[in-house]
């Protein structure tokens, strides 16, 4: 029986002649496969890959010895020499940071309130979430919605509308949430920092009212959404002026009015009703459901 012990290099093959033995023998493996690196000056690594196999020789029932065959083959990596050793050296401190760190409760904490908070967000950003309008949403005329205060909640509702603006007719400052969807959204903000009809001492100014309803029937604008904090008293008398110039009967403004705000209407249906301030809205600019006067 022929048996040697094989050392393979890129150079070839050197076989070493081993004695004859006539003996029983069994094939063993003793090493299945181990890894090593063979560097070279150039830009490719080869890598060396190691069998080892093992021959054991029995005489008269008992173990004699072990042949040992071992075969090497090269095979070429992508890597060169200063890039595994970047890996090896990755993959070592990438193994130590892990050992090393536990995690700490209070950060666990924090991280599971942003996942939660993150998959609201994309609940109200879905195409499929639950449309909600705003407290007292309504149709205006075509291109203009009113509304109370919007939240969170009415952000997918509003998302279709399509808005270009939104006129604030209070004083309450826009949650961060609501300032970071306008911006994302691109929608205009006009804000007129006003208080409701109080008798006998506070009146809304009628300067006010005619700037907002400049903005409001410059169709550049639309669609467009008026709020004020509940949808009813500021945006009724709002929204009974802009009755007066569509000229309505003042039975229908007040009709309107009542269906919103409900019992206060007297100091609210007296502005409208001696509103006079002139609105100087662009003729060009007009909705088309506006006629000129």
């Amino acid at each position: 029986m022929d048996t040697g012990v094989t050392n393979g290099n890129k150079n070839g093959a050197h076989r070493q002649q081993l004695p004859n033995i006539a003996k029983s023998s069994r094939v063993d493996p003793i090493i299945t496969s181990t890894d090593g690196l063979v560097i070279d000056d150039g830009s490719v690594t080869p890598r060396a890959t190691i069998a080892v196999t093992g021959t054991s020789v029995f005489d008269q029932g008992l173990l004699a010895g072990t042949i040992v065959t071992a075969e090497v083959a090269f095979v070429t990596s992508p890597y060169t020499s200063s890039d595994l050793q970047r890996l090896e050296v990755g993959s070592v401190n990438s193994e130590s940071t892990s050992r090393s760190t536990s995690p700490n409760p209070a950060t666990a904490s924090v991280q599971q309130q942003q996942q939660q908070q993150h998959q609201r967000q994309l609940h109200y950003e879905s195409a499929n979430a639950v449309l909600v309008p705003p407290l007292n949403f309504a149709l205006v005329a075509p291109g203009i919605y009113r509304s109370g205060h919007p939240n969170k909640h009415n952000f997918p509702f509003m998302r279709k509308l399509g808005l270009k603006v939104i006129v604030q007719m209070s004083e309450e400052p826009y949650a961060p949430d609501l300032v970071e969807f306008l911006e994302r959204e691109n929608i205009r903000r006009i804000h007129y920092k006003i208080e409701g009809n109080k008798e006998p001492f506070i009146e809304i100014d009628e300067e006010v009212i005619s700037s907002a309803l400049v903005n409001i029937l410059d169709a550049r604008n639309h669609p467009l959404l008026i709020h004020c904090a509940k949808g009813k008293h500021r945006i009724g008398c709002l929204i009974g002026c802009l009755r007066k110039i569509q000229n309505w009967s003042m039975t229908s403004i007040f009709d309107e009015y009542r269906r919103f705000a409900g019992s206060k209407v007297l100091a609210d249906q007296e502005f409208i009703e001696i509103f006079s301030a002139k609105v100087p809205y662009s003729i060009e600019n007009k909705p088309f459901w506006l006629d000129v006067q």
